[in-house]
């Protein structure tokens, strides 16, 4: 095998390994919905324990703030208590009832926090408490896909095997100009010579190649070009 095969039979590994790991991590159609559904159920699972965690947090803050607040009510009440003239006492009373609202707020707020905590944990408890037999329902479900899966990992496995291997025996020059038109031509750096009537073409653009060019190519001994496209130019002579 030439240089030039082996170029072209990297492409073939390479094309070879994204097309089955697209495939591999493609739902297959019909089960989109299911995996969607369980999908939903896990994220929900996920989502719930999140803000459980967050209304947890924000009680345990409000619990201070509380405390806070009413270590103010009753320092303002005691001030209260010493106060020596009308005006002081209006202060005094006016701090007390804007601590008092706080207090009531925060209350409030509290009151509201440990009764969504109550309900999370209850709703949390039941999707986890059902989860594992979901998600063997789901795995069941897919079950031939994720042989397919397996079988596909193999496949892939070989073929990166056999790029590494390639990518070793390629000449240095000839593998960095092959990759510098792997990423320029999305994806395809060599296009194969076809054969219509008696004219030859290249396969990616169509556009004929100069008789003088054929010849280079069927010796087989340096890199040709497309005029059009500028792919490398692949003459396989066992298909002639």
């Amino acid at each position: 095998m030439n240089s030039l095969e082996q170029l072209y039979r990297l492409q073939d590994r390479i094309l070879f390994v994204r097309e089955r790991v697209r495939e591999r991590d493609t739902v297959p159609a019909d089960l989109v919905e299911v995996d969607r559904e369980y999908r939903e159920k896990v994220e929900a699972v996920a989502k719930l324990k999140t803000r459980l965690t967050e209304a947890e947090k924000e009680a345990r803050k409000a619990d201070s703030e509380l405390a806070d607040l009413k270590e103010k009510q009753k320092k303002f009440q005691t001030q209260l208590r010493s106060v020596q003239s009308s005006r002081e006492y209006s202060a005094a009373l006016n701090e007390i009832d804007a601590v008092e609202r706080v207090i009531r707020t925060t209350e409030d707020r509290l009151l509201g926090l440990e009764e969504e905590i109550e309900s999370a944990r209850g709703e949390l408890s039941t999707r986890e408490e059902s989860l594992p037999t979901e998600t063997e329902q789901h795995e069941e479900r897919l079950k031939d896909w994720r042989t397919a899966q397996r079988a596909i990992n193999e496949e892939v496995a070989a073929a990166e095997t056999e790029i590494q291997k390639l990518e070793t025996e390629i000449p240095p020059r000839d593998r960095s100009e092959f990759h510098r038109l792997l990423d320029k031509k999305r994806g395809l750096a060599i296009s194969r010579v076809i054969q219509i009537a008696n004219s030859y073409s290249c396969s990616a653009c169509h556009v004929k190649i100069r008789p003088a060019a054929l010849q280079v190519l069927k010796a087989g001994r340096e890199i040709v070009y497309c005029d059009s496209c500028k792919r490398i130019l692949y003459y396989d002579s066992h298909a002639s």
